[in-house]
């Protein structure tokens, strides 16, 4: 059909053009794309810029699909139909995809009423794909409704119908659409069953780049419900390439996705740019779909930074009219105002949140909100109330969240042994050490050894002094704090002051007393009370300066100690060890980012950052092969996931991960991983293995 359109769009045949449009179903009519279908409406629009019935449903469709909802209303209206047009189906079609696009906009009224409209139409007509689609719209307002029973009865009369109908489209849909269902009750395996139905259908016919994008948004929820966290990124990041080609607004959820797991994962530098990142689309966009759960979760990841911006994103996500009574926005205030000691504050806000979360049948929101109260009150009551979220976090198998409230049920009954047990699980699972910087449980436990000034250089740069963030007013210049980034990245070894000032002052003579001034302010800075000596902290003489590592904590070199450390372990011992895999796990847990990920062209920068993410490579290399030699295969994906998202040319990881995904039997997986892999070599001029051949030769662990 997309020839046969095109064709007739140039010789500007109207009566071909029609037709051509009603041979399409909607596979074909997505192939050929929105621009093809707007030279379509630009062609036949009558004087009054009406549309006829069969191309108003097929262009408001297509739009619906890529996320245009506006425009897809605005399609719908202009369409020609009457109460008695001949071609029942062609109504049904109209008024089920009209009824779709109302329920994305919250609409519910005038969606039900369109939605019974086209299951009357689409029974009169017989037509199996109008009547799949008039069953869609039925359990899209059910929900609104809050008929979930319902809802599942209408998917599953819509996919019987799709079915019968071969309509692969609608089929891909109603598996997206289940899959999230799924989530929603916190039955993620069950999810990743039909969203892996609902891709490989999608991708089958070279669905466009939105339908896909949308089915991969979906499936990362699932995945960061398992806590398979470096998984959901890669999807994250795959749905945002396809969205941003195809011009579509779900490229805002993707990013706010990739913000939400980055947040989980302890990321908090790479969290804050997502979420701005998707704050600064809703803001274009006037999307509060987007607004809101964007600026609570930036409000979380800035509570130690930037605390006063982290209370403005607070009182935003509140304000803004899709939040009002939202689990998200409550929770971000909460934990933002434990953060600042406000308890009767974060007291309300977990109140409101637990009766909102019950009311919604949201029970990972109503499992970190109990976790909130918890922490307000004290004796058995607060572990009765922990104990009560952890059933929680089973019943929705979320690996994350309940290795959480094992760690804070620990730290409650002072069981040191069981808190450790709870943080390495966590490690396991992907989380970072500095997942502490973030508003919620587990900066309420905090670190278990804490520096009196720790340096924060794995991410975005910060110091701190007893936990807390020096504030950005405590330094007099930038040039005392890229000082302070030039000695922390020399971990304590000496750089002369020569070469010091020429970092901080490159071509320009007569530094020396300016240099003096800085250093001056560092130690101000570090030891404001003076409760040390001079050089406590900070050593200098005449010819050289350097941090004093004893005293202050540098987070990229207790990682380069850990790492060397658990790599000698390895090699002294056996790679299957139980004790050497959790050192691997240990070490990978503190690297929360890549060097001064804030001030990417320091010179002072690229060689340390070069450095750290080689050990960082080696580290998660060698606990993937670790855990493939124990027969760990489902531990050990996540971590050559994460070595692609950092080195997608690693040709050994990439096998290595389609041959684990193909003998754990996620066959679709592995396809899709093999595709990726075939590309990124193509690109460099590799050769490439086939499919076939790898599959029964995949690599062992080495």
């Amino acid at each position: 059909m997309p020839i046969e359109l095109e064709r007739s769009l140039r010789a500007r045949d109207g009566a071909a053009v029609l037709a051509a449009l009603e041979s399409a179903n909607t596979e074909v009519l997505l192939r050929a794309g929105i621009p093809m279908l707007e030279r379509a409406a630009a062609l036949l629009a009558d004087d009054d810029d009406r549309l006829p019935l069969a191309l108003a449903w097929r262009y408001g469709f297509a739009l619906h699909q890529t996320g245009r909802f506006t425009e897809a209303l605005a399609v719908y209206d202009r369409a020609l139909a009457e109460e008695n047009d001949p071609d029942v189906a062609h109504l049904a079609f109209l008024h089920a995809s009209h009824a779709s696009t109302l329920w994305a906009t919250g609409d519910a009224t005038a969606s039900r009423a369109l939605s019974d409209r086209a299951l009357r139409e689409a029974e009169e007509s017989g037509d199996d794909a109008a009547l799949a689609a008039a069953w869609v719209s039925q359990a899209l307002v059910l929900v609104l409704e809050g008929d979930l029973d319902g809802n599942l009865v209408a998917y599953h009369h819509a996919l019987t119908a799709a079915e019968r109908a071969g309509d692969v489209v609608a089929q891909a849909r109603i598996h997206n659409n289940l899959g999230s269902r799924c989530n929603a009750e916190g039955r993620y395996t069950d999810a990743l069953g039909h969203l892996e139905q609902s891709i490989t259908l999608a991708e089958s016919i070279s669905a466009p780049a939105a339908v896909i994008a949308l089915s991969l948004i979906t499936r990362a929820e699932s995945l960061l419900g398992l806590g398979r966290l470096e998984e959901c990124l890669a999807e994250l990041h795959r749905a945002r390439a396809l969205a941003l080609s195809a011009g579509s607004p779900l490229l805002a959820q993707a990013v706010v996705g990739i913000g939400d797991a980055n947040r989980l994962a302890g990321n908090a530098t790479q969290a804050a740019i997502a979420y701005r990142e998707a704050l600064a689309i809703a803001e274009r966009t006037t999307d509060a779909q987007i607004l809101v759960p964007a600026t609570a979760g930036l409000a979380r990841v800035l509570v130690v930074d930037d605390i006063d911006e982290a209370q403005g994103m607070v009182k935003r996500a509140l304000d803004q009219h899709a939040a009002l009574g939202q689990v998200e926005p409550l929770l971000a205030a909460g934990w933002v105002s434990l953060a600042t000691d406000d308890v009767d504050a974060a007291a309300e806000y977990a109140q409101r949140a637990v009766t909102e979360a019950g009311r919604r049948h949201d029970s990972r929101g109503l499992a970190e909100a109990l976790e909130l109260q918890s922490l307000l009150i004290s004796g058995p009551r607060a572990v009765d109330v922990l104990d009560e979220a952890g059933t929680l976090w089973r019943s929705t198998a979320n690996a994350i969240g309940l290795a959480t409230n094992q760690a804070l049920r620990a730290h409650a009954v002072a069981d040191h042994v069981g808190e450790q047990a709870a943080r390495r699980r966590l490690r396991a699972l992907g989380v970072r050490d500095d997942a502490t910087r973030i508003a919620g449980p587990l900066q309420t436990i905090g670190h278990t050894d804490r520096a009196r000034i720790a340096i924060r250089t794995l991410g975005a740069f910060a110091v701190l002094h007893d936990g807390e963030p020096i504030a950005a007013s405590a330094w007099q210049s930038r040039k005392s704090r890229d000082a302070l980034k030039i000695l922390a990245g020399r971990g304590g070894r000496p750089i002369t002051r020569e070469a010091l000032a020429e970092h901080l002052w490159p071509d320009s003579s007569g530094s020396s007393n300016r240099l003096s001034v800085v250093l001056s302010t560092l130690r101000a800075v570090l030891d404001p009370t003076k409760q040390h000596p001079s050089d406590h902290y900070l050593r200098a003489d005449r010819e050289s300066v350097r941090l004093d590592v004893d005293h202050v904590e540098i987070d990229a070199v207790v990682f380069a100690q850990t790492a060397a450390g658990a790599l000698r372990a390895l090699r002294g011992g056996e790679r299957t060890d139980l004790a050497v895999v959790e050192e691997l796990e240990r070490a990978a847990a503190m690297y929360a980012g890549h060097y001064l990920d804030d001030d990417p062209y320091g010179a002072w920068v690229v060689d340390t950052r070069d450095e750290l993410l080689r050990t960082a490579l080696e580290v998660k290399r060698e606990l993937a092969m670790a855990l493939l030699a124990r027969g760990e295969p489902q531990r050990a994906i996540p971590w050559l996931v994460g070595l692609l998202a950092d080195d997608p040319y690693d040709e050994p990881s990439h096998l290595n991960l389609i041959g684990t995904l193909h003998e754990a039997r996620r066959y679709g997986e592995a396809r899709r991983a093999y595709r990726a892999y075939r590309d990124r070599m193509q690109e460099i001029g590799v050769p490439v293995t086939p499919f076939d051949r790898l599959i029964r030769t995949s690599p062992p662990p080495s």
